[in-house]
């Protein structure tokens, strides 16, 4: 199996279990108000569930492109949809399977045509100027929003969904030469023994960035959860995961995608869309106050 397409489906399995895990953050949120010891539990269990995510996507940019692995994102909600089913016996109509089969029709495209990722030099200076203007352009969004309840919920969601998909330009440029080369593991290894590339990956400044930047998306998506409701929540998150990575693949790393899996890429999204918001005639959860 070629490492691209490698890439996709160790992607595929760490962002199910990044979907499956934020969903039990939101159980356990909830649980809390009433029992507050097996709420704790289960949002803990979920939150490690979202660290073991993310050294699995980790190991998925280490073998493919940002690009390519970033427009997986949305996948995991189709098995989120399976496990909702399965597991908590939840309906699921013909809007969810339609979801579902984007979704799995985007990852077959994008799967079908992925390709060895480039060896462009990757353009630090670029990734943080991006980041600053972004982190700023939501922060004031979020300041002038903040008394307009549904609106605020999308904005911090989305600004979740935004630092989320940051962490994989993070995670990428930390398995690079350029971003290995300053590992502290080097350092030392030059006065020892040759690192392995396991320790020199997460022994880089640009591993701690990701965890940082990481744990800052899992608190402002905090925010979200207690302010609003999931229907607001999820979509934006997902499409800024899913777009951040795409764009910023390109503008950092060089990448390009083949016109038929920017097409995947859409795809992607509208399955994302479609198995996030709610038909007609369902029952929107109630809002969780602060």
């Amino acid at each position: 199996m070629n490492r691209p397409l490698l890439s996709l489906i160790v992607a595929f399995v760490g962002y199910s279990l990044l979907n499956i895990s934020q969903a039990g953050q939101k159980i356990g949120l909830s649980l809390l108000k009433i029992r507050r010891l097996p709420g704790s539990l289960i949002w803990t269990a979920a939150t490690l569930g979202t660290l073991g995510a993310a050294l699995i996507n980790l190991y998925a940019l280490s073998l493919g492109s940002v690009s390519l692995v970033g427009a997986m994102a949305g996948s995991g909600l189709a098995s989120l949809a399976l496990f909702s089913w399965l597991v908590m016996k939840e309906r699921v109509g013909a809007q969810e399977l339609a979801g579902i089969g984007f979704i799995v029709a985007a990852a077959l495209l994008i799967g079908g045509l992925a390709r060895p990722s480039g060896s462009q030099t990757p353009r630090i200076e670029v990734l943080y100027a991006i980041l600053g203007a972004v982190s700023v352009v939501y922060t004031v969004l979020w300041a002038v929003f903040h008394r307009r309840n549904p609106l605020m919920t999308t904005v911090i969601a989305g600004f979740s969904g935004t630092l989320g998909g940051f962490v994989a330009l993070f995670q990428k440029l930390s398995t690079t030469e350029q971003g290995r080369s300053q590992s502290l593991a080097r350092g030392l290894g030059s006065l020892q023994k040759q690192p392995g590339l396991v320790s020199e990956t997460l022994s880089n400044p640009y591993t701690l960035a990701w965890i940082a930047i990481g744990m800052l998306s899992m608190v402002v998506l905090q925010f979200a959860y207690r302010r609003g409701e999931a229907i607001r929540i999820i979509p934006s998150f997902s499409a800024n995961y899913v777009v951040v990575p795409i764009l910023g693949g390109m503008l950092v790393f060089g990448e390009s995608l083949h016109p038929l899996q920017w097409f995947g890429a859409v795809l992607m999204v509208t399955g994302v869309l479609l198995l996030t918001l709610k038909s007609p005639g369902c029952k929107v959860p109630p809002t969780v106050s602060p």
